[in-house]
């Protein structure tokens, strides 16, 4: 009995000096002004600036950095004033002999809630991968910028006296890897039953070679598809559609993918990937921070809130 107490003790003393020992990994306070904030919050997650813990992150690929990304992305939406939470998942190979050979994919999605300020059950998500593609790649257009959109959106709105919606900001693990985080969170939403308003997702928003400030957008839905367009035609900024016809759908780009199948209304957005003004450095040691368009970042960044605006307060 004794030595059942001792190793007790010992176990609370070890887990007492692990946490003690855990540093936090924001250095400062995010700057309030937007391009400074975004460029914070790309050049922490691309290895531009050091963390908390004097570590740098090279990429976010492995499951220790991919681990010290989720940290650090937990205090990032805690400087909201939302709740982070963590959905930790396991999901098996596509051929489950593969899973007799190799572990079944872990992942872990970290995400929040901005509740409406009066009483709702619809809900906007608004989500971008936090994991980048290959080992050495700092993943700075792809996909810092889309979670640093997403923050910045979320923050004008949380400042709003009015949100007729809950507001879901959510980054994804995994996206790499077949969109299993993604998969992960469309689960979540089924076994919460969410009132699922919209999605957008985000993805690469830091290029534009042209300088034509157009953003890219792919949808089946004519009511968002609507909306981002009467939105940047006020804005007097170009937007080029895609519409995508969601019988028999099966691709498996990028998140919004994940949820086109089960029928909710879903949006992609990011620079012109499919019409060819794309970062060159895609899943390479080149998608550093000093390729990031911050202009562009920031234009994006603004068209969304706006549209975002809207629709909260309809």
């Amino acid at each position: 009995m004794k030595s059942a107490y001792a190793l007790l003790v010992l176990l609370i003393a070890t887990a007492c000096g692990q946490q003690s020992r855990t540093p936090g990994l924001l250095t400062a306070a995010i700057p309030g002004e937007r391009m400074a904030c975004q460029k914070r919050i790309v050049g922490d997650l691309s290895g531009a600036n050091p963390l908390g813990s004097g570590d740098f992150l090279a990429s976010r690929w492995s499951p220790g950095e991919r681990s010290t990304a989720r940290a650090y992305l937990k205090e990032l939406i805690g400087t909201l004033g939302v709740e982070a939470r963590e959905q930790t998942y396991t999901s098996p190979n596509l051929n489950p002999a593969i899973d007799l050979i190799l572990e079944p994919f872990r992942g872990t999605n970290i995400y929040g809630v901005l509740p409406a300020t009066g009483t709702s059950d619809s809900y906007i998500v608004l989500g971008a991968h936090y994991d980048s593609g290959k080992r050495n790649a700092p993943g700075a257009i792809d996909n810092a910028t889309g979670i640093a959109l997403i923050y910045d959106v979320v923050r004008e709105l949380a400042r709003e006296s009015v949100r007729n919606r809950n507001i879901v900001l959510v980054f994804f693990d995994q996206e790499e890897e077949e969109l299993i985080g993604s998969k992960a969170f469309v689960r979540l939403m089924k076994r919460e039953a969410w009132d699922v308003h919209s999605v957008h997702c985000f993805d690469m928003v830091g290029w534009d070679a042209d300088g034509d400030r157009a953003m890219e957008v792919f949808s089946a839905s004519d009511s968002l598809l609507a909306a981002y367009r009467t939105t940047s035609r006020e804005l007097g900024l170009p937007l080029k559609e895609i519409r995508i016809d969601p019988v028999g759908y099966d691709n498996n780009a990028t998140d919004f993918d994940a949820f086109v199948p089960v029928g909710h209304p879903v949006i992609g957005a990011g620079e012109c990937y499919y019409h060819k003004d794309s970062t060159p450095y895609k899943d390479t040691p080149g998608d550093t921070f000093d390729t990031v368009d911050f202009d562009y970042l920031l234009s994006c960044t603004r068209r969304v809130a706006t549209i975002l605006k809207k629709m909260t307060t309809e």
